[in-house]
Order: structure tokens, then sequence, then C-alpha cells
């Protein structure tokens, strides 16, 4: 437990200080200083900044997707597809802004020109973020991603609402219901406007 305590807390310090400083100036011994303890202890947990870093993305996206899977359940009756789209969607904007530095860490590395650098030094694929885009098109669609154009349609709006979500984040863009409806229909209209 105290492992798993002391992992989590090097991860939750990393995505503050990417957040505040951003992915390139990033190093393992300015999360320690931050913490308050010895560079040696990092490597008990992580053997590289890469390895830091990618674990850090991995670990918020799950929390994406366990989020989107568990909105996904609640059922209302009499809602239409569409309000159940918007329910969902804002739901998931929501607990974007609110996870807060976790979601400007998971944007600037996952916009970082150096992610598939990152992916192919830690051997994997960008199978997480086709998750991400699955749990989204299961909870949104109702089915899996089964054509191009469904693929298409969900990262828009994935890719879409990391860009308003850091907007706001950033400060860049009130959070309100208002703003947020109106974000809303601008990702779901150019989606309309790719299919027809």
């Amino acid at each position: 437990m105290a492992r798993r305590n002391k992992q989590e807390e090097l991860m939750n310090t990393t995505y503050v200080v990417v957040a505040e400083n951003g992915i390139d100036t990033f190093s393992m011994k300015t999360v320690t200083t931050r913490l308050g303890v010895s560079e040696g202890l990092i490597y008990k947990y992580f053997d590289t900044r890469e390895g830091l870093l990618f674990k850090s993305f991995v670990s918020f996206q799950k929390e994406i997707c366990d989020f989107l899977r568990e909105s996904a359940k609640e059922e209302i009756g009499g809602e239409s597809k569409a309000e159940r789209r918007e329910r969902l969607w804002k739901k998931y904007f929501r607990f974007l802004v609110e996870s807060n530095y976790k979601s400007l860490f998971y944007y600037e590395f996952r916009w970082s020109y150096r992610y598939g650098e990152y992916l192919k030094l830690m051997g994997e694929t960008d199978a997480e973020y086709v998750n991400e885009m699955e749990v989204f098109s299961e909870a949104w669609l109702g089915h899996p991603i089964t054509t191009a154009a469904d693929k298409d349609a969900i990262s828009w709006v994935v890719e879409n609402t990391g860009m308003f979500v850091r907007k706001t984040l950033l400060n860049d863009m009130s959070k309100d219901d208002d703003t947020v409806h109106r974000v809303f229909r601008r990702i779901f209209y150019g989606i309309d406007g790719l299919a027809g």
C-alpha cells in the first residue's frame, strides 16, 4: 500500500509540474525537489523520465475511461439519443475541467511532438488513446467504433473537447453553463457538418 501511495504521490506531483511548466522542461529532479525527497527515491519506482511521464499519462487515461464507463451506465427515463449525447458529453467535459492539473498534463503530453517517441521508447502503441475513443464511442454511440466515419467523429469530439478543456483551464474561456452549451453545439455541429 505504501508503495502505491508513493507512486501516486510522484505521479500527482508530475501532473502539477508539467501543468505549470510544460513537458519540455520537465525533470525528475523537479518532482523530488518539490516533494522534498531524495532523487534516488523516484528511481525506486520509475526507471526513466519517460517511464514516469508515460505511467502518469496512462494512469489518468484509465481514470477518464473509468469515468466514461460509469457515466454511460446512468440511464434517465424518457431521454432522447440527442439529450443523452449532450448530457454525457457535458459530464465528460466537466470531469476533465475538474481534474484540472491532470487534464493540463494529459493534453500537454498527448499533444507533445515527442509523444510518438515516448510510445516507441516504452514499447507501446497508441492503444490507450484508442481505448479512450472506444469507451467514448460505447457511451456516446452505444456501440463500438465500426466504421472510419465513427472513428473520425469520435476523434473529432475527443480532440476538440481537449482543446476547449485546455482553454477553460488556462482561463481563456468561461466554464459557465451557457459557454459549455455553446462549446457542445460547436463540436457536434462540426460533426454534423462533416457528415452532411
